[in-house]
């Protein structure tokens, strides 16, 4: 499905802002600074009829990574009870691949509205926005990670996206390390070891299943040299009655320093479609715009090298809806791909590459 491009006028920023300010009013959040409490815990009063997680993703200097999840219940049923699981996805440069996605009791969960203070069973994570404390324990992984943020926490507005026009069904999202750094100690059936690298950290909750509202979405992030990018599209199904619609957001930093997180110039094209698991697709190049008269930003993604490819099981609600949805094939893929960064703005003009962690998530 392609989506239609929000138009950058005068008219869209102001409506765009208008609506960013009542959210960001309505939150009691901000609208420049993010809060402690912003990565505690969101749903704490709607838990039966919400999902959130928080997600963890480590780039381990002897080529190895790592990724942890800690979920309040699957986001395919935010409708139900607590059911905490968390997802640790393990690939070694030695080749070994663990993937372990563990539920655990409700008795076994906790967190704090306060601050980032969760724990599943025997994993937990607490931290401040500036530094965090992972510990992780499932089927042959044992680590304790030290996170240093290093790249200013952010979120893209209000850092709510919603799907009615009654602004009551909607998906968070705060990013509270764009880019840090880990060190720490991991033990893999058995064999154990120190570790260094570098990781990103965001936070979602929302209270819609998110197949009801999206289409499909690309997300990536990277760091490159001082850089600091974070990039998406998400492409509805049917927003407000408009049809579909991109909706970009986008983060550049250089160290500890916003250039911008100007959600509204950025823009995609895919080329080299490739075949995939689950009888989906996926681009072999991601070209990424930016421009305003200010100056550009582009991010040519190439080579991309398939990490994760998941099914994501749907909710089914009776014959009429499993029969409709009878050849949809909700998939997630997850890569590590090159990247090309170009920057003409604000005074820096430089390109330099790297490499960039992307996704796509698809709902159909």
């Amino acid at each position: 499905m392609h989506g239609h491009d929000i138009p950058d006028t005068e008219e869209i920023r102001a409506k765009i802002d208008t609506a960013q300010s009542e959210s960001i009013e309505r939150l009691g959040i901000d609208p420049k600074v993010v809060a402690v409490f912003e990565d505690g815990f969101r749903s704490a009063e709607e838990v039966d009829s919400s999902f959130e997680w928080w997600y963890f993703d480590m780039q381990l200097d002897d080529g190895s990574t790592l990724v942890a999840t800690f979920n309040t219940k699957p986001h395919t049923a935010p409708d139900g009870p607590l059911d905490p699981s968390v997802l640790i996805i393990y690939h070694g440069a030695d080749g070994t691949k663990i993937r372990a996605d563990t539920k655990h009791s409700d008795d076994g969960f906790s967190a704090s509205v306060d601050r980032c203070d969760v724990r599943i069973g025997p994993n937990s994570v607490s931290g401040d926005l500036e530094k965090y404390e992972i510990h992780l324990e499932e089927q042959g992984v044992v680590a304790d990670i030290e996170l240093v943020r290093g790249a200013p926490s952010w979120r893209p507005g209000a850092g709510v996206t919603y799907f009615d026009s009654e602004n009551t069904e909607f998906l968070g999202w705060v990013v509270p390390v764009p880019y840090g750094t880990v060190t720490g100690t991991i033990s893999v059936n058995g064999d154990s070891r120190t570790i260094t690298g570098s990781a990103y950290h965001d936070h979602n909750w929302g209270n819609k299943v998110m197949e009801a509202g999206l289409d499909h979405w690309y997300w990536g992030r990277a760091h490159i040299g001082d850089y600091t990018v974070v990039y998406v599209r998400m492409t509805t199904k049917g927003l407000f009655g408009l049809g579909s619609i991109n909706i970009p957001t986008f983060l550049l930093a250089k160290g500890d320093t916003v250039i911008t997180d100007d959600m509204l110039p950025l823009r995609l094209e895919t080329t080299g479609n490739v075949a995939g698991p689950g009888h989906q697709h996926y681009p072999s190049q991601l070209d990424w715009a930016w421009h305003t008269d200010e100056g550009s930003v582009t991010m040519r993604v190439t080579n991309p090298e398939m990490i994760e490819a998941l099914e994501m099981p749907k909710a089914r609600h009776g014959i009429a809806h499993a029969v409709l949805s009878a050849f949809e094939h909700p998939m997630y893929y997850d890569f590590n791909a090159d990247m090309e960064l170009s920057i003409d703005l604000g005074g820096i003009k430089e390109t330099i590459k790297g490499r960039t962690l992307f996704e796509k998530m698809m709902f159909r």
